[in-house]
């Protein structure tokens, strides 16, 4: 099966996942890889004019939302692979990849898409039960949470959905995604353009609750 065609788009933001060759952890220690990548990711918005909106680290993957004004994901992801691989090469003295193969991205379009992946990207740590909090996790940037550390964007949509102060958007980061819901997202980022799986029984699509009660 041959690899699938690059969307190049400059209008909506990307989910990118890379993972470690073999699934393996990160050949360097995750405080050193976060450095690595938090350094990278900086050059990629001053060079590529990049728009960051979501980024967390985990200890065999990455998870980014990323937005290419100038329509250069190949370009840009091409360039950011290479350059962690290198420099982890030179502290490793390894020879090979650190990835266990290309990148791979999902067209976030709709509002509900961005948010729900935005939500899944920092949820990360908490389903692999690593914190219990989204905040608590210090590999993870947003816009809410170490923001000082990149000039990360504003995913505008959260005030589209009534999510206004901060501490609501994070207390709507730590509600859970019910199994039916975060079997969604997984299908929906698995795809070239997102969209959410469907129900077997209803044939509709599964699209998890954006909102939260006021106290």
């Amino acid at each position: 099966m041959g690899r699938r065609p690059t969307i190049r788009e400059n209008k909506y933001p990307y989910h990118i996942v890379a993972r470690a060759h073999n699934k393996e952890w990160f050949p360097l220690p995750i405080d050193q890889m976060w450095s690595l990548y938090i350094e990278l990711l900086e050059f990629l918005m001053d060079e590529f004019d990049v728009r960051i909106y979501a980024f967390t680290l985990m200890n065999n993957h990455y998870h980014l939302m990323i937005q290419t004004p100038l329509s250069n994901i190949d370009i840009v992801m091409y360039w950011f692979m290479k350059k962690s691989t290198l420099r982890v090469q030179r502290k490793t003295s390894r020879i090979n990849s650190i990835y266990g193969g290309r990148y791979k991205s999902s067209l976030l379009i709709e509002p509900t898409h961005r948010l729900n992946t935005y939500k899944y990207i920092l949820r990360n740590p908490v389903k692999a039960h690593i914190t219990k909090k989204c905040e608590y996790y210090p590999f993870s940037i947003c816009e809410h949470f170490q923001s000082d550390i990149l000039k990360i964007e504003p995913l505008v949509d959260l005030k589209d959905h009534s999510l206004i102060t901060d501490q609501k958007v994070i207390d709507w980061l730590n509600i859970e995604y019910s199994e039916e819901e975060d079997h969604s997202i997984r299908t929906g980022l698995k795809r070239p353009i997102f969209s959410y799986a469907k129900n077997n029984n209803t044939k509709k699509q599964i699209k998890p609750n954006l909102f939260i009660k006021d106290a």
